[in-house]
């Protein structure tokens, strides 16, 4: 679908360059870190937990302003070595991410699969009934499965792979979990228009959670 007619989400311009489909080593690239990442989770035997809340993304860009908009988080959590000091927690997440032109343009919905390695630091009680206090941070590979404008889907308006870094921390109590985190994309999410302007994704998102063990 030509991205030229939907007012307000990229700029008027005489049209956009014809860029080819994702290059499918790059495709290949980022299929391969993913099963490296599943892999890795997979050996640390059954997940820790679930997580779920409310996303609120903002698209970023030099030509236009973006609105908030409130989208979804669902995932489960592997490690984080939570009787220890420090650990390492990885994660597999579904996440729909939301914004729409300050403008009054069209509503952006873009569905990832996130991938998160994250380095985790525990303050507190070691007992998993007992209250503690944790921090977050690390990459995370964030490919997309999904995309649409106002309920129509797209033909290569997105790019399939975004490259995050993830910050957060929450409170743990009796195996309840609070957290609040914040991931900014690193790389441009746009490919129609892709030679004129740069949209950039990030997200404030608040989760709450159960752990199993």
């Amino acid at each position: 679908m030509a991205m030229a007619g939907r007012s307000g989400f990229f700029p008027q311009l005489p049209g956009p360059r014809g860029d080819p489909p994702m290059n499918l080593r790059r495709f290949a690239r980022t299929a391969s870190v993913a099963a490296l990442v599943i892999a890795g989770s997979a050996t640390s035997a059954a997940a820790q937990g679930v997580k779920f809340g409310p996303t609120f993304t903002e698209f970023s860009s030099d030509a236009l302003d973006y609105k908030t908009r409130t989208g979804i988080h669902a995932g489960i959590f592997f490690g984080g070595n939570r009787d220890g000091v420090v650990g390492l927690q990885s994660e597999l997440n579904w996440i729909r991410k939301k914004s729409e032109p300050e403008s009054g343009g069209p509503e952006i919905r873009i569905d990832y699969l996130q991938i998160p390695v994250l380095l985790r630091l525990n303050v507190g009680s070691s007992s998993s009934s007992g209250p503690s206090i944790y921090a977050l941070a690390g990459p995370a590979l964030d490919i997309k499965i999904a995309d649409e404008i106002e309920g129509i889907t797209l033909d290569d308006g997105f790019e399939g792979a975004d490259v995050t870094l993830v910050f957060g921390g929450g409170i743990e109590i009796a195996r309840i979990i609070l957290e609040g985190r914040y991931d900014k994309g690193l790389r441009r999410i746009n490919n129609t228009f892709s030679d004129v302007v740069d949209i950039k994704k990030q997200t404030f998102t608040v989760l709450f959670g159960i752990r199993f063990n």
